[in-house]
């Protein structure tokens, strides 16, 4: 991003600015570590149940999927869809609010992907 840009972009966010700043919202919202890698692993393939998506993720203990799950559901950001049977079984949608990420998150994907390829 060239110098120019970078001044432009920064003069519309304080022109923009509310008064609460929605950088700080948004992080109340999906600021914990494992609410993006769940929305991703979502985006990415959409309809998971849990084990499944455990398994994409990796690293993450079931405390904190299910405490992750939770909050996002609470925010709005996904759905959860018990088919009432027995054994239960339950998937994980976004919603639209949801899927409005999407581009948040190919932009974080592809600076990740940059810096990945810098290291190497």
């Amino acid at each position: 991003m060239k110098q120019q840009e970078f001044e432009q972009k920064v003069k519309y966010f304080h022109e923009n600015m509310p008064p609460q700043c929605p950088i700080l919202y948004s992080m109340k919202i999906i600021g914990s570590k494992w609410k993006i890698p769940v929305m991703w692993y979502l985006m990415l393939n959409d309809g998971q149940h849990y084990n499944e998506l455990k398994r994409s993720i990796g690293s993450i203990t079931n405390t904190m999927l299910t405490k992750s799950l939770r909050e996002l559901e609470e925010d709005g950001l996904l759905e959860r869809h018990s088919k009432g049977t027995v054994p239960p079984s339950v998937t994980y949608h976004l919603t639209d609010t949801g899927k409005n990420l999407i581009y948040t998150m190919g932009d974080l994907f592809e600076w990740g992907k940059s810096l990945m390829e810098k290291q190497q």
